[in-house]
């Protein structure tokens, strides 16, 4: 461990698998204090972080439900302390096509990737404005520049978790808060192995990424690790796409 977070209690939603347990595990490599959360629970990778010698507790949390993320970010001061830091990865990646786009598929989905990024940053910020500083990196996606069909719903989620970065981070600076957005492409995780996601649509990531791979949780670890850290103090109202070059802007 380098120790560039030590002292720091970070959280992370959406901990229990895949990029959430991976920014978890380098959050606490680099010295910090980790509560991970799922909808699920987060235990397993607590544990994992503890067996390796970090500092972890693991939380269950529905990030959708305004008072369980209120009873969760008090649960994690009771047993952490005050929270530096917040990474709301918790959030979902449906495919489908306008016509099946209907008002429930889209209040499921806003509910969790922005209704939910909402909750939790309203969760943590008076402490944080107490206490004059604190780090929020909410996660978008390189779909937002880089759109492709039949995620229409997803993309306007990310859409609103850009925009809602850029107006926090301007009403949070004067408390010295940095509010950023990382952008991840499409990254070989367990829900991504999940989904619909075929041969032919990793084939046309590919071709537009300058890095011909595909993109691994670690490939990400290390920007959240820096937009958590003092290296990005003066960094705020930031995206950052983190997809092998697949948009450039």
């Amino acid at each position: 461990m380098s120790g560039q977070l030590d002292g720091k209690i970070i959280w992370v939603t959406g901990g229990g698998r895949g990029l959430g347990r991976a920014y978890a595990e380098g959050l606490a490599r680099e010295g910090a204090a980790v509560a991970v959360s799922d909808i699920a629970g987060a235990e397993d990778t607590a544990a994992a972080i503890r067996a390796a010698g970090g500092t972890a507790a693991g939380f269950m949390c529905d990030v959708t439900d305004e008072a369980a993320v209120l009873r969760c970010a008090a649960d994690i001061k009771s047993r952490l302390g005050p929270i530096d830091g917040l990474v709301n990865n918790a959030g979902a990646y449906p495919l489908a096509p306008i016509e099946q786009t209907d008002a429930a598929f889209l209040e499921r989905l806003f509910r969790l990737n922005v209704f939910g990024s909402f909750h939790c940053i309203r969760a943590v910020v008076p402490d944080m404005k107490a206490r004059r500083r604190g780090k929020i990196v909410n996660v978008a996606s390189a779909t937002f520049h880089a759109p492709p069909p039949m995620l229409s719903a997803y993309v306007a989620t990310k859409g609103a978790v850009i925009g809602m970065t850029r107006s926090l981070a301007r009403e949070l600076g004067e408390y010295d808060i940095n509010v950023n957005v990382i952008a991840p492409g499409l990254t070989e995780t367990p829900g991504v192995a999940e989904a619909p996601f075929g041969d032919e649509m990793w084939a046309g990531v590919l071709a537009a990424q300058c890095f011909k791979r595909r993109e691994q949780p670690a490939d990400l670890v290390g920007t959240v690790v820096f937009l958590c850290s003092p290296a990005s103090d003066f960094i705020t109202a930031q995206t950052i796409n983190c997809d092998g070059g697949m948009g450039v802007h």
